[in-house]
């Protein structure tokens, strides 16, 4: 397969999922610091880390013991370091027309569309690089996609509580309402003449990735304005998702430095 295609996909409302469960220090760190309306109650050891006591103290967290939360809905083998949180995903994952109503589109504006990625691993793995590279957003289909979970808030080493993540519904509407508002959307597509490295991405940018195995529907390829591909030595074919698109992501943010401050 050629190179991870970039574009949208479908996106509803939060995920089925009314909460899910982070755990760890700096992931829960990280949602207390950044989203602590998410957070709805948190299970600690006995002697926890006295700057998180301090700081659920404060929020006016709900406090349980660690036993019921290990009982609630964390993965099994979960590294929790005797901490774990409970999220309500209708206040971590915003409604697209909530957040694109907020949104100040400027060029140096770029969203990112996960298209059907099923993997959690890179579904975390982009929302840091996201988060890296300046980007304004995540959005999120709800169907035939990896959702949001506590694995994969680990991943994005707790960015996920930093970058709005954002849920759409139908993925060709919504690229069509954003080229309405100025963007202009690029798919990454193996083979696609041109590349992340020649385009200077002058107006208000939306990537959009496609499924790690078929990559991009061809009806949401049709919707792009421009597909890109990422130059590379013939003896390796192509890329996962994950580093396609930080190394695109990485392309736009050398033309938009203000993109990292």
């Amino acid at each position: 397969m050629g190179l991870l295609k970039i574009l949208f996909s479908d996106i509803v409302t939060p995920m089925k999922q009314e909460r899910i469960y982070i755990y760890g220090k700096h992931a829960l760190m990280e949602a207390l610091r950044n989203a602590p309306k998410a957070v709805d109650k948190v299970y600690l050891e006995m002697r926890q880390d006295k700057e998180i006591e301090a700081l659920v103290s404060k929020l006016g967290l709900s406090v349980g013991k660690l036993s019921e939360g290990m009982g609630e809905g964390v993965e099994r083998g979960a590294k929790h370091q005797g901490v774990i949180g409970r999220v309500a995903l209708s206040r971590l994952v915003r409604p697209y027309q909530e957040f694109i109503g907020s949104l100040k589109v400027t060029p140096d504006t770029a969203l990112v569309v996960l298209g059907e990625i099923q993997d959690p691993q890179n579904v975390g793995a982009i929302i840091r690089s996201a988060a890296g590279f300046g980007i304004a957003g995540v959005l999120i289909p709800e169907h035939n996609q990896a959702p949001v979970t506590g694995a994969v808030v680990k991943v994005s080493a707790g960015m996920a509580f930093r970058i709005p993540l954002v849920a759409i519904g139908n993925v060709n509407e919504t690229l069509r309402d954003l080229k309405k508002k100025g963007f202009w959307i690029y798919g990454l597509a193996g083979g696609a003449k041109q590349t992340v490295g020649n385009e200077k991405f002058e107006e208000p940018t939306v990537f959009v990735l496609g499924n790690e195995s078929t990559g991009i529907r061809v009806k949401t390829l049709e919707v792009c304005d421009i597909p890109l591909s990422i130059p590379m030595n013939p003896q390796c074919e192509s890329l996962n998702v994950a580093a396609s698109v930080a190394v695109a992501l990485y392309s736009w943010s050398v033309r938009h430095p203000n993109a990292l401050k």
